[in-house]
């Protein structure tokens, strides 16, 4: 790596709806379990006793065309309903992930996320500088997916 490289950061965040209760939510945002509402998600445990996600577990993603992204899960509580990742997508980018779950009403909760992104090379500094319009679309997906899976019990399968 050149000496003189100095990564960009972003930091992103959103808050979305969902309709539902935090109970149901949480044990869907998992490296592994994302699979079941995420169109083309593949999440596989590299360290976990139960295979989800869990504190200090280690899960990778499959990507087509790229190497498999690494994840760490750094914090999970399931009583305030709060995890925390940091992953590594070679050669783009680190990233620190929060995501927490709120309950507004019995049926409804939003979904507060922070990425905190740093580029590790110079095509990760690009796709920093870049990942507002990109992260915009990721979180109305999110919303409309989940939404959906919740719902439906059923995958929404994008169109490719």
């Amino acid at each position: 790596m050149n000496s003189s490289f100095e990564g960009q950061r972003v930091i992103l965040s959103r808050v979305i709806i969902i309709d539902s209760s935090p109970q149901k939510i949480f044990p869907l945002l998992c490296p592994v379990r994302e699979g079941e509402w995420v169109d083309g998600w593949v999440g596989k445990p590299i360290f976990s006793s139960s295979g989800y996600a869990e504190e200090n577990g280690v899960f990778a993603t499959e990507h087509p065309g790229q190497d498999d992204t690494i994840w760490f899960v750094t914090r999970r509580d399931t009583a305030t309903h709060e995890i925390e990742f940091v992953y590594f997508a070679p050669p783009i980018q680190v990233v620190r992930l929060f995501v927490e779950v709120t309950p507004v009403s019995a049926n409804k909760s939003t979904i507060s996320v922070r990425y905190i992104r740093t580029g590790i090379s110079e095509a990760g500094n690009e796709f920093i500088r870049n990942s507002g319009p990109h992260f915009d679309k990721m979180m109305a997906d999110w919303e409309l997916t989940l939404n959906h899976y919740i719902k439906t019990g059923e995958l929404l399968k994008e169109s490719h």
